[in-house]
């Protein structure tokens, strides 16, 4: 009985002993499979972890920044990442996503209690993730940019890092040999200027037509603007498309569509503008900053020159383009907030807009451009004059889920000939209630 006892006593101990050990290594084991699989599943669009790597990260971990490529500009963020972490330590891991997967990515993400600490976003992303952006004002001065975005409580959201923007490009070749003047950067002139300077190419040789818009409605919109006329008196409730402004303005569109002017074909969808342009038999091009590079190797001298204004009008523009967020509850909003920082100083941020080559939100933007240098200082210069109430009311539409088609449908009616005041009137009963339709 007693080596009974003993071995009972002895069996019991060792026990006790192996018992702590499996909890530690339990407990360890769950915290490494944890982490492999929330890096696994943040990451699992870009790349593949090593079974190395499959371990319990400490503190300080690099920070996420969730990205999309349309060309080079990865490439050039990574250069200021790179700069970032010489200067600060704080390392940065660039997650570049496929376009089409981001939203629904990102979503999944946050949902999922593994935000992350960054990410590149367009007006639509801001609009889907707001409630989980962090605000800005500390990081950098709002003053400073346009197209910026803010929360209900007013403040900054969003780093405002490219922009487009609408423009005017004209054949130098066309409109010398027929005598067109025109306004060089620094100059300005109104729709009636345009229209009878236009006019001299009506009819003559080597003209097919004196020029072309691109057949979409945001082509359109920024002649409102520039009749002196918003959209929103107040967003969603009241809108000011039915002011004589806006009549003016779409009255204008529609007048060069049918008296020569313009090319009829392309708001009828039978001819694609820009195709039209490169053949050299129209004088000029209502588009956006885009096709700046696409137009480098065209036969003709070719340029950017100030858009028209109507009579007691306004310069101005339509923006789009994207910004850099810190999202919240990543546990790394102080090390996102730092970066952004970084990035919103002119030398670095000027450096990412140049690099691309991107129009630049930033007023005292100074990018060195190459050979877009020319073009790409009246897209700039069109930025800086446009007033930032015109901005918030064109952010304050693209915000309305689903309107591209319904403004499209309205100006393509008015170019086939329906009469621009009615366009208008059933484009803002539209409007309102598609927002209210979302609740807006």
């Amino acid at each position: 009985m007693k080596k009974l006892s003993l071995l009972l006593v002895l069996v019991l101990v060792m026990s006790l002993f192996a018992g702590c050990g499996s909890d530690d290594d339990a407990q360890q084991d769950t915290q490494e499979d944890t982490t492999a699989t929330e890096d696994t599943t943040a990451t699992d669009d870009t790349q593949t972890t090593d079974d190395n790597d499959a371990q319990a990260q400490p503190s300080g971990d690099p920070l996420q920044m969730l990205w999309w490529n349309d060309g080079v500009e990865g490439e050039v963020m990574q250069g200021i990442i790179d700069d970032f972490t010489a200067e600060t330590g704080i390392e940065i891991e660039l997650v570049v996503l496929a376009y089409d997967d981001y939203s629904a990515k990102v979503k999944t993400m946050i949902r999922g209690g593994e935000s992350p600490a960054l990410m590149r976003a367009t007006e639509g992303h801001i609009a889907e993730f707001k409630e989980f952006l962090v605000p800005l004002d500390d990081a950098f001065n709002k003053d400073d940019y346009t197209n910026v975005y803010f929360n209900a409580a007013g403040e900054a959201i969003v780093l405002p890092m490219d922009v487009t923007a609408n423009g005017l490009f004209v054949n130098f070749d066309l409109l010398d040999a027929h005598g067109v003047n025109y306004p060089t950067l620094g100059e300005t002139w109104t729709w009636a200027e345009f229209e009878s300077e236009m006019e001299k190419l009506i009819g003559a040789d080597g003209v097919a037509y004196p020029g072309v818009f691109d057949n979409k409605a945001h082509r359109f919109f920024p002649m409102v603007y520039q009749f002196g006329g918003q959209i929103w008196n107040t967003p969603y409730t009241d809108s000011a498309l039915t002011e004589q402004p806006a009549i003016d303005a779409l009255s204008t569109l529609q007048r060069m569509n049918s008296n020569g002017t313009l090319d009829p074909s392309v708001w009828a969808g039978a001819a694609n503008p820009n195709e039209l342009f490169q053949t050299g038999q129209y004088g000029f091009h209502m588009s956006g900053n885009w096709f700046v590079a696409a137009y480098q190797d065209l036969a003709f001298n070719w340029g950017v020159v100030p858009m028209p204004i109507g009579e007691g009008g306004t310069r101005s523009t339509i923006l789009g383009g994207k910004g850099l967020t810190a999202v919240s509850e990543s546990g790394q909003e102080a090390e996102a907030l730092q970066f952004i920082e970084f990035m919103a100083k002119g030398e670095n941020h000027d450096k990412f807009t140049g690099g691309v080559p991107f129009l630049s939100p930033r007023l005292a933007a100074s990018p060195d451009y190459g050979d877009y240098q020319a073009a790409y200082e009246v897209f700039q210069d069109e930025i800086a004059n446009t007033p930032t109430e015109n901005v918030k009311d064109w952010q304050a539409q693209v915000e309305i889920s689903g309107m591209y088609p319904i403004i499209n449908q309205a100006i393509e009616a008015c170019m086939g000939g329906v009469d621009p005041q009615e366009t208008l009137e059933m484009l803002e009963t539209e409007l309102i209630e598609k927002a209210a339709e979302l609740g807006m």
